[in-house]
């Protein structure tokens, strides 16, 4: 399991990414109660069910999660799902807390994750999916590098090497 030999965090200053902890159940559901969160994440309502299920369904779905904090403050999480060894994996990153965002948090966290899978040789390739009209997150991932490889219903899929 490829889990051992990756960090339960890592930190950079007072940005820090830690695993995603069952503790984390209740902050996550508030998280993907957030209309912008929603939007960038392609959900179209709100999660209606008990904060243990999402933390749940969390769990099962992305094979490496952190919560990113911010002077131990729950800012955001970073994960990776899909995930091929030495291959490829797509990824979510969400700074949830509105007043955080623009501040260059996101891009730190990517760096942060980014160094870390490179150390450990986890993957070759991330991808991202976004909203073809969400010109914010399109233009972040695009920042970072991250070219269009392709569409399908109102998604681009966008991807970096590292």
């Amino acid at each position: 399991m490829f889990y051992a030999r990756v960090p339960g965090y890592v930190k950079d200053g007072e940005l820090r990414l830690r695993r995603l902890r069952i503790f984390d159940g209740p902050w996550i559901k508030k998280t993907f109660i957030d209309d912008d969160t929603l939007k960038s994440s392609g959900l179209s309502k709100p999660i209606s069910t008990p904060w243990f299920f999402v933390w749940w369904w969390i769990n099962k779905t992305f094979e490496l999660a952190y919560c990113v904090e911010l002077d131990s403050k729950q800012i955001g999480f970073i994960g990776l799902y899909n995930l091929e060894l030495g291959k490829s994996a797509e990824m979510t990153l969400v700074i949830s807390e509105k007043g955080k965002r623009r501040m260059g948090y996101g891009t730190r966290t990517f760096h942060l994750f980014a160094q870390t899978i490179r150390r450990y040789k986890l993957i070759e390739r991330i991808a991202v999916n976004v909203r073809e009209d969400n010109y914010a997150s399109i233009s972040f991932w695009s920042g970072l590098g991250f070219v269009h490889r392709r569409g399908l219903d109102g998604i681009k899929v966008m991807s970096v090497d590292l």
